[in-house]
């Protein structure tokens, strides 16, 4: 968190007067949101929300003795990957080769990179910072002989002097990527065994020709989080069964490598679910647990608040641990126009906020830099690509110029809106800026 870095103009939320600032003078410039020190709208992060939030999932994690790896592509924000590892996650997981790089160039030394890679300049890539760097700690997916074989020929063409950690995932039909059943989870084990040099051989590291190493199984439930007019707890279940019982049958044969076997699920919906079946697994040899939330440290006012919410239903031992997960990620703007009794225009919009999981939530209003005040009765019912319609209950004393902060639906498609995210301690003072790389 240390790492100081240059914003050059034009930059959204950086002051219009400044050709360019650094971290360095953002910190100490003694700036207040709400004293219109910066133009809006501004995207924010509250320094005590995410040292909560990393708190509470530290504690959760600790009842299951299971580890993180967070999911780096919500934020592609190094300086928070930076908080996560020194919070104690495992290491960060990504979805493409851009991201490894972006984390690798701020020293991130072990990485999941939870999907398949089949491109030759991805794999030359991955495999040539390996082989440059013999502390990097790398894991990738495979689902097919396919993948397998063409990761095999890129280590063999870069000569990798020690074998690549690959995690066979696990999907379901009408998914994403990933083998559908334990018989095609076997055979994609049985073609990494015979690429990689067999399994005693992928687990001697000096050994040049083994190229190849079966560190664990893994997959993804969060796309159920959608089917809402499904028992998606059951569909869950089941998913995380065909897991459990690939990785049984894998174990059986012989077929994984290392001194402990990952077994990795867990997006930000039913991480718990993951945690409660993957903790009681037992297999020949000591089981890494090993979850994948990406949108924990910021939670939102949408999906992952209805969610999480259901993941305190579910289990008691979310809802003993206080305080609990909170909204770090807002969006302030300007109340740009009261065209109607009952409707304000706000000045932020899809631009400048992800909608996929809806409209965002309006939380908080002020006034002559005062303290934030809680904003009831209001709804966001329209947006455009600069714009936000917020109905407001008749009467209401809100203003042009009054400032308006929402809560996002969704942080994945805030994030990826701003260059330039600020940190603001509780009185919303900016004591640090945040930068993203997407």
């Amino acid at each position: 968190m240390a790492e100081n870095f240059r914003i050059d103009q034009p930059t959204k939320g950086l002051p219009l007067s400044s050709e360019s600032l650094d971290r360095a003078k953002i910190r100490t410039a003694g700036w207040r949101l709400f004293d219109e020190d910066v133009p809006l709208p501004a995207a924010i992060l509250r320094s005590s929300v995410l040292a909560q939030n990393s708190r509470w999932m530290r504690q959760f994690l600790a009842g299951f003795n299971a580890s993180i790896a967070p999911h780096g592509k919500t934020t592609m924000s190094p300086q928070l990957f930076g908080l996560q590892q020194e919070d104690g996650c495992w290491g960060i997981t990504l979805a493409t080769c851009h991201q490894v790089q972006v984390a690798r160039r701020h020293g991130c030394k072990r990485i999941l990179l939870a999907n398949e890679v089949v491109g030759r300049s991805d794999i030359d890539y991955l495999v040539g910072e390996m082989a440059a760097d013999p502390e990097f700690d790398f894991y990738c997916y495979v689902d097919s002989v396919e993948s397998v074989d063409r990761l095999a020929e890129g280590v063999r063409r870069r000569d990798l002097r020690r074998p690549l950690k690959l995690l066979i995932e696990i999907g379901f039909m009408g998914g994403r990527c990933g083998a559908r059943s334990v018989t095609k989870a076997v055979e994609v084990a049985q073609r990494v065994s015979s690429r990689g040099g067999g399994a005693a051989m992928a687990s001697a590291q000096s050994s040049s020709t083994a190229r190849l190493a079966l560190a664990g199984i893994a997959g993804f439930e969060g796309l159920y989080q959608t089917r809402w007019n499904e028992d998606r707890i059951q569909l869950v279940e089941a998913f995380l069964k065909l897991i459990v019982d690939a990785a049984i049958e894998i174990d059986r044969l012989g077929l994984f490598n290392g001194d402990e076997t990952i077994l990795s699920a867990g997006g930000s919906a039913y991480y718990d679910l993951v945690l409660e079946r993957f903790s009681a697994v037992k297999l020949t040899r000591p089981v890494k647990v090993l979850t994948r939330s990406g949108c924990y440290l910021t939670q939102d006012s949408g999906l992952y608040h209805r969610l999480q919410a259901e993941l305190g239903q579910r289990s008691g031992r979310a809802t003993e641990i206080n305080p609990q997960p909170g909204d770090a990620l807002e969006i302030w703007t300007y109340v740009l126009s009261r065209p109607e009794p009952e409707l304000a225009i706000l000045s932020a919009g899809r631009r400048d906020f992800g909608t996929d999981s809806g409209n965002p939530v309006p939380l908080k209003w002020t006034r002559h830099a005062e303290s934030d005040r809680q904003l009831s009765g209001c709804e966001i019912i329209g947006v455009s690509d600069q714009h936000a319609h917020m109905r407001i209950p008749a009467g209401h004393p809100l203003q042009v110029g009054n400032m308006v902060g929402l809560g996002v639906s969704h942080p994945c498609t805030t994030f990826d809106k701003w260059k330039l995210i600020y940190l603001v301690d509780d009185d919303y003072r900016i004591i640090d800026a945040i930068q993203t790389f997407f």
